[in-house]
């Protein structure tokens, strides 16, 4: 368990590996479950089942946002409590996080079972498609309060020194998923309604498991009962702190129904599979960026609550490095190795083969800078300066990303869909080194004021020796 004093004073490199491998590894667990469904569903079903799973990604994207929303925002909210010595405070914000999630549960899962086949329908998907994403989505619903519940109190209980339980308890989940998936799609041909109950069943052992630990005696953020409340002040923090996260996943949502719709409507199903598959591969790398982000997020929550700035500047540089060689790996990789990579997922289909290498070998030149720009909106998130943080989501996605991908295609076609993401994360990166530059800046100095605070400190002992 890592302690406050070792968080405000131990070796940065230390604490770094520390909070980000397991939080990595935690995170492509918890990613690898929809990866799971589609490995299984495009082996079994072929690129029908890969396309109804496709389609059903936007809710399902949905149920993750709620509950970063809720774990996100409660979380950086407890890091910079903890800093400042506030542990009170800190158990206030989970008494309130946790009580949220089964509200927000509930209301998923009615809304869900209401809305999901009206939600696939709006694209103008018909046929086997249609229904095998309503089929899937019905049962992904009926579990949302599951899926909200590990998402929400993974980052909590990271912040309270235990991120290597985190770790063991997502390998549970995700050995629980490959289980059940080879049981019911493969050996019971269950089907898509097979990998949704293998899904919810994965997130439901975590979830209890979370819970249990909270609840237990060796929690510093432990959980009660009788003052689990809501307060109107404490939720409006944690949804004004997660909210730049939760947009970041309302905005993938719209990304991929707008993706779903554009390929619809310039391509086929077919060409839906083939992003499905890419979107399979790449969200590796973006779990990888984004596991880096939020497993240093209590080191710099802490560490700019306590006023450590070269600290912080120190971890932010770190996480940067981190996500370079991460997406430069990722670009490598992708290129020298396409068709074996995307036949993990169809393995007898050459049409679709072709589609899905044109479309990868263009979308992959977004990996080199993506993790840079998700790593900084989440940065100023972690500070609690949520305008900034909104900035970089929202203009990348409404600003950039909608506009290139309706006007691109009218000149270059299927070309024009698979481009704009990467046109647009460049473009937002050259914000977003603007945005760093005056931050390092900014650190700098405060490092520089604590440091001259600090001799005047000493000088006033060393001439009175009663100040304490």
């Amino acid at each position: 368990m890592v302690n406050d004093e070792e968080m405000g004073s131990g070796n940065i490199l230390s604490l770094f590996w520390k909070f980000t491998f397991p939080a990595v590894v935690g995170f492509i667990i918890a990613g690898i479950q929809g990866i799971i469904d589609g490995f299984f569903i495009g082996n079994v079903i072929g690129g029908q089942g890969l396309a109804g799973i496709t389609l059903a990604f936007p809710p399902y994207v949905m149920i993750n946002g709620i509950g970063v929303l809720i774990g996100i925002g409660a979380s950086s909210l407890t890091a910079l409590e903890l800093g400042k010595g506030n542990l009170k405070g800190a158990q206030d914000i989970v008494h309130n996080a946790f009580p949220l999630c089964l509200f927000a549960g509930a209301i998923l899962t009615v809304g869900g079972l209401v809305f999901c086949e009206t939600s696939i329908s709006l694209l103008g998907a018909s046929g086997p498609a249609l229904t095998f994403a309503h089929e899937y989505l019905s049962i992904i619903f009926m579990g949302s309060v599951f899926m909200v519940l590990t998402i929400t109190l993974d980052p909590l209980v990271r912040n309270d020194g235990k991120p290597k339980l985190c770790m063991k308890i997502m390998i549970v989940g995700v050995v629980a998923n490959i289980a059940l998936d080879y049981l019911f799609v493969m050996r019971m041909g269950m089907g898509m309604s097979g990998a949704a109950i293998a899904t919810v069943i994965s997130f439901a052992l975590p979830a209890v498991m979370l819970t249990c630990y909270l609840f237990g005696n060796k929690a510093k953020l432990k959980l009660r009962l009788k003052a689990m409340r809501f307060k109107i002040g404490t939720l409006m923090r944690i949804l004004q702190a997660g909210l730049p996260s939760f947009m970041t996943q309302l905005s993938l949502a719209l990304v991929l129904f707008a993706y779903n719709y554009m390929l619809l409507r310039h391509g086929s199903e077919l060409a839906v599979s083939a992003y499905g598959i890419i979107g399979y591969v790449f969200s590796v790398f973006y779990l990888l960026f984004e596991g880096i982000a939020i497993g240093v997020q209590p080191i710099i929550g802490f560490n700019y609550g306590a006023g450590n700035y070269e600290r912080v500047s120190k971890a932010l540089k770190l996480s940067i490095l981190s996500c370079t060689l991460i997406g430069a790996f990722g670009f490598v990789l992708i290129y020298l190795f396409p068709e074996i990579i995307i036949r993990i997922f169809s393995r007898d289909d050459s049409e679709l083969l072709e589609l899905t290498l044109r479309g990868m070998n263009i979308l992959m030149l977004s990996l080199l800078v993506e993790g840079t720009v998700l790593l900084t909106a989440i940065y100023f998130q972690s500070i609690n300066r949520v305008k900034e943080a909104l900035f970089i989501n929202l203009g990348k996605i409404f600003v950039l990303l909608f506009p290139l991908l309706f006007i691109l295609p009218l000149f270059f076609g299927l070309d024009g869909i698979w481009s704009a993401s990467p046109v647009a994360e460049y473009i937002m990166l050259v914000v977003v080194l603007g945005m760093l530059s005056k931050e390092f800046k900014f650190l700098k100095s405060g490092k520089k004021e604590a440091e001259k605070n600090s001799r005047f400190v000493t000088f006033r002992r060393a001439e009175n020796p009663e100040i304490s």
